[in-house]
């Protein structure tokens, strides 16, 4: 009897480091199972020096994957905006409430991504208002103080005029571009960007009370930092406080990195082009 007593024990024995070595395993992330992400490899690294941008927007960068990005956000409480299916989602939002002055204020968190391989192409970090009759002007106060903490002080007026040798008074954004000096290889995509800045004929910097400029396009404002010759934009963009529309604006931080925009692009597959004999 003793004799068959031994394959049992090997029996429940390997049984036993079955169930544990299934136990052990880890399960896929909520994200990683997400329509629209889970066509992504969480552990997937765009290659090669300089792949990521050296500013960040809460610990995220331009170059950085976009799973294993949002997947800290959303433990850290964020709530997760509906994804587009398939291969047409390039976006993933989340958000961050807290209470603010009888009301709700929420930052919502943009990941813009490259649809092929998941690199995050651009990040944008947007603060509204739940309640209509609650002011943005002390939030967009805040998210200023806040990038001067942390990106070091804007675009001044004084080095607006020094790099346009205007001698006094307000800057066109006009001027400012014909002044630009960007890197060769993003130099067209620099001057898009600005461009895009300039939503009217008469944008122009003019300065604020602490000296920075202040981009006025429009109804929009801007203060903006430059990393490495314009490799590397951040925005900071709102309407004015007194207009009408400026709690559904809210206060807009936009991260680009031109350089590493240009190598997440060069990872996205090469169609094969149809060709069709009838």
């Amino acid at each position: 009897m003793k004799s068959l007593r031994l394959p049992c024990i090997v029996l429940i024995s390997c049984m036993s480091l079955t169930c544990l070595s299934v136990a052990q395993t880890p399960s896929p992330h909520v994200l990683e199972q997400t329509t629209g992400l889970k066509r992504f490899d969480a552990s997937h690294r765009l290659s090669g020096e300089n792949s990521r941008s050296t500013l960040d927007i809460k610990h995220i960068h331009v170059g950085d994957n976009v799973i294993a990005s949002a997947i800290p956000l959303y433990d850290q409480g964020a709530k997760l905006h509906h994804i587009a299916g398939s291969s047409r989602s390039d976006k993933v939002r989340l958000s961050f409430y807290q209470p603010y002055q009888n009301s709700r204020l929420e930052q919502r968190i943009a990941l813009h991504f490259n649809k092929f391989n998941g690199f995050i192409t651009q990040i944008d970090s947007l603060y509204t208002v739940e309640s209509a009759y609650v002011g943005i002007e002390d939030v967009l106060k805040g998210v200023l103080s806040s990038a001067i903490a942390k990106y070091g002080e804007p675009i001044s007026l004084a080095d607006a005029r020094k790099q346009t040798n205007t001698p006094q008074g307000d800057v066109a954004l006009s001027a400012y571009i014909q002044t630009l000096t960007p890197r060769d290889d993003v130099a067209n995509d620099v001057l898009a960007f600005f461009n895009d800045l300039r939503v009217s004929r008469s944008a122009k910097f003019v300065g604020d009370e602490a000296g920075h400029a202040l981009l006025h396009s429009g109804f929009n404002r801007c203060y903006l930092w430059q990393r490495d010759s314009y490799n590397q934009m951040l925005t900071l963009c709102f309407f004015p406080p007194n207009s009408a529309n400026s709690a559904n604006r809210g206060v807009e931080l936009q991260l680009v990195d031109f350089a590493v925009q240009k190598k997440i692009a060069a990872t996205q597959k090469i169609k094969d082009e149809l060709s069709l004999s009838l």
